[in-house]
């Protein structure tokens, strides 16, 4: 189990809420959320983990790891454009961490989906779960986040 940070928001965005869709967790769904947050994000890496679902890609070839086994994504831009390759996300976790921060993962308890509420590492600036084709859940601590979100409702 992974040392969870406290956060101040957990938002929890459903396909009929938040896209008026039945089905969640689709990749222009998800293109959609990182699209609020390019401006955040920019000067974010991504870090992706325990990601699975269907698409004309493989996940492997979408989200390739590096020699350290992780998979590390530059921009936001470049994973919008990765995320709409695929048709719809059983699971995921996707953490934003800032550019330059010496960033070390305990190889043993890397980030699950199925984790404990909260930030699954100490320098995350936000973290997006994707939860078995049903919902997206996202974690931060800047309140203006989590109010483009709350506008984002439908």
């Amino acid at each position: 189990m992974t040392k969870m940070k406290k956060t101040a928001f957990c938002l929890r965005l459903r396909g009929e809420t938040f896209f008026r869709d039945e089905l969640c967790c689709l990749g222009w769904q998800f293109a959609e959320i990182l699209t609020r947050l390019i401006e955040y994000t920019e000067g974010h890496h991504w870090y992706v983990f325990d990601v699975a679902g269907g698409g004309h890609v493989s996940f492997l070839e979408l989200f390739p790891r590096n020699s350290e086994g992780m998979c590390v994504i530059c921009s936001t831009e470049e994973l919008i454009q990765k995320v709409k390759k695929v048709n719809q996300f059983e699971s995921g976790v996707f953490i934003a961490i800032k550019k330059g921060e010496p960033v070390e993962w305990d190889i043993h308890y890397l980030p699950e989906t199925e984790e404990e509420e909260g930030l699954q590492h100490p320098l995350a600036a936000i973290e997006i779960r994707l939860f078995d084709f049903s919902y997206f859940e996202i974690y931060g601590n800047d309140l203006a986040v989590e109010r483009m979100f709350q506008m984002m409702e439908r």
